[in-house]
């Protein structure tokens, strides 16, 4: 029998699915007639997914919108009528699914506490995530939120062992009464008095005609281009071992998994981080293990979920397993339960004070022979329980975030990124291994380029060797021939022309918009007070008609593009670790000027006597690499001026790499406001 009005969405054979037709033969049940009326309006999303949020994962949502009232369900069929019925006009609900066995769920007053593994996990804390999830997925959207009701759904455990308080459980044997009772007693929402009868009414301050518009979001997969393809090709590669290089690296360091400190060492685009992600996946299917993957880039953690959410890796278990998180995230936690923390707003503002206070606190610990993260990981084990600790740009941490981690946890237990010179947070490399003394740790050198197109790899060695940059090299993959670079003088945003001619080489190499990336320079960032933080190239190319992911707005960087036709922009602070089809680099004169500035000479050195300007533009020329080395076939350059120093350096670069190289010039009638 179908039932049209009570909508399922999800894929099928999941236990999520499972659990949604169960639901949907309580609703019917309970309300019965409802599956006919073609005026109600009931749907159930199975397994959605809030990309973006803190929370991804939730197991069940329920719309339910009604056309006309429908009064809770007594408990039984004979049941006195209530005098004062309580009506159902519409509900949001999020419903944290847990088919544990009784002898693994506890019960702390209303507090539900599951094992995995033996571990505690917090079913109360996540349901109340997932409510928060789906309101701030709302926002995230721009739509007005409903009120959203968490419930916990245990269908294995006998109402009996339920606890005696008022609590949002559900236990076997349960009704569609159950559910709204529950909803009811923990008064979320309240029932309100409308015309003499009570009512709850969650859609009452929202608009129920953005329901579909949600249901859509929460259901859909980012979906596979040409260049996500790629990347999951090369995890793929890199797990099987089909590739001779893989084989052979995977062979020196897999056997010794736990017992030293295991780092890839190489430049932009030679897979640190694809192997990285490949380890992380195999640990958890070897072994069931809990990683955490750090980074310290907002941009980056959206784009290492949204690439394993194409690879189908982000689904149940895994998802829980598997955990990315930047490194201000994680040190709030850490700060947070060592309760060392005065003001939690003040947290960034004062972050080099908690790091050093946490380090007294940790420092003090240890010389007590007691281990610190025992405590964390009984009080907050979704935290702080992990198996093994991914670090990526290692070599950009700050040293007392290194010390912090290396005093909570066994060095073995970490695999680290160290890229040759590519430091964005700090002047000078961090090197981990000073820190373990004679421990047993191991180097593994990349020397190929596995993003880059041959003429590309061209292109960046003659760059790195007129900039001066001691050392600076890449081996390019000879079975990826070809790359092309075009340097514009002048203002591109405000040529529709080439913009268009790039879209349509893109198409003819059957990619999408999603697999372009421009990066920005903190001028093209409008940061007006009292307005949102958006780019005016996204404004500009909104105008154009094309739809954008503006990354260097504060409430997006949390997310990533599901949508194929989504341009991306990110700020050039923000570019490391990122790739592209076609990477589009805007004022980037000017932003060697800006790295120029930024450059603070280190508080300690042991050099005696020292050339700051020199540093400062090897700083400067070191920031230019990251950007150029983004694209796989086509780096745009834009430049303004055609007598600053880069350029005068790009149009030798142009000489000496003639095959790879074109050069234009545009003449705008005005360029973009700069901020």
């Amino acid at each position: 029998m179908s039932h049209p009005i009570i909508r399922i969405i999800g894929p099928e054979g999941t236990d999520e699915y499972h659990a949604a037709c169960t639901l949907r033969d309580l609703i019917i049940a309970g309300w019965p007639g409802v599956d006919d009326d073609l005026h109600d309006d009931i749907r159930i999303v199975a397994g959605a997914k809030c990309y973006g949020q803190a929370t991804t994962d939730i197991d069940l949502v329920v719309f339910v919108l009604l056309a006309t009232l429908r009064p809770i369900p007594p408990f039984t069929l004979h049941a006195a009528p209530d005098p004062d019925p309580i009506f159902i006009r519409s509900l949001c609900l999020t419903i944290e699914l847990k088919s544990h066995q009784p002898d693994r769920v506890i019960f702390d007053d209303n507090q539900v506490t599951v094992y995995y593994r033996g571990r505690p996990h917090s079913a109360t804390e996540q349901a109340h995530k997932q409510q928060a999830a789906l309101r701030d997925f709302y926002a995230h959207h721009d739509l007005s939120p409903p009120f959203v009701t968490d419930l916990i759904w245990l269908p294995h455990v006998p109402p009996e062992r339920l606890p005696d308080v008022t609590h949002n459980i559900i236990g076997d044997q349960a009704s569609w009464g159950t559910f709204l009772r529950c909803v009811v007693a923990v008064r979320k929402p309240w029932a309100t008095r409308v015309a003499g009868v009570q009512e709850i009414d969650a859609f009452a301050r929202a608009h129920p005609t953005h329901v579909t518009q949600i249901i859509d979001l929460l259901s859909k997969r980012p979906e596979m281009t040409l260049l996500g393809g790629r990347t999951g090709e090369r995890i793929n590669r890199v797990r099987s071992g089909s590739n001779q290089i893989y084989k052979e690296s995977n062979q020196i360091y897999k056997e010794k998994m736990g017992e030293q400190l295991l780092i890839f060492r190489g430049r932009g685009g030679t897979g640190k981080t694809v192997r990285l992600l490949q380890l992380a996946y195999d640990l958890y299917t070897a072994q069931d293990a809990r990683v955490l993957f750090l980074t310290y880039n907002k941009a980056l953690v959206a784009d290492l979920q949204w690439l394993f959410a194409l690879i189908g890796a982000d689904d149940g278990a895994i998802a829980r397993a598997i955990v990315f998180k930047t490194a201000h995230a994680f040190l709030y936690r850490i700060v947070q339960h060592l309760g060392i923390m005065q003001a939690p707003e003040q947290f960034i503002a004062h972050i080099d004070e908690h790091k050093q206070r946490a380090l007294q606190h940790l420092r003090n610990v240890h010389a007590q022979d007691q281990q610190p993260c025992k405590a964390l990981i009984a009080a907050a084990p979704e935290h702080f329980d992990w198996d093994y600790i991914i670090i990526d740009e290692a070599q950009d941490w700050p040293k007392d975030e290194r010390d912090l981690l290396f005093l909570l946890y066994d060095f073995r237990r970490f695999m680290l990124a160290d890229g040759v010179n590519q430091m964005v947070r700090n002047a000078q490399h961090t090197n981990w291994r000073e820190v373990i003394g004679k421990g047993p740790s191991q180097v593994v050198t990349l020397r190929k380029s596995l993003r880059l197109k041959a003429g590309l790899c061209q292109f960046a060695h003659a760059v790195a060797r007129h900039l001066d940059l001691p050392n600076w090299q890449l081996e390019p993959d000879k079975e990826m021939y070809g790359g092309r670079v075009i340097i514009l003088e002048g203002f591109y945003i405000t040529d529709r022309s080439f913009h268009d001619e790039l879209m349509e080489l893109m198409k003819q190499a059957h990619n999408h918009p999603i697999d372009m990336l421009f990066c920005v320079t903190p001028s093209l960032v409008d940061r007006r007070p009292g307005q949102p933080v958006h780019s005016h190239v996204a404004d500009r190319l909104q105008k154009w008609g094309y739809r954008v992911w503006d990354g260097t707005a504060e409430q997006m960087r949390g997310s990533y593009p599901i949508q194929l036709d989504q341009i991306r922009i990110v700020q050039y602070d923000s570019c490391r670790g990122l790739e592209a089809w076609t990477s589009v680099n805007l004022r980037f004169d000017e932003l060697y000027d800006y790295k120029r500035r930024q450059y603070t000479p280190p508080a300690q050195t042991t050099v005696e006597f020292r050339d700051e300007a020199r540093e400062a533009q090897l700083f400067a020329a070191s920031w230019l690499m990251i950007p150029l080395t983004r694209a796989i076939d086509t780096l745009v350059i834009q430049i303004q001026s055609a007598d600053h120093p880069i350029a005068q350096m790009l149009k030798a670069v142009a000489q000496a790499c003639p095959s790879v190289v074109e050069w234009r010039t545009l003449t705008p009638p005005e360029p973009l406001p700069t901020t």
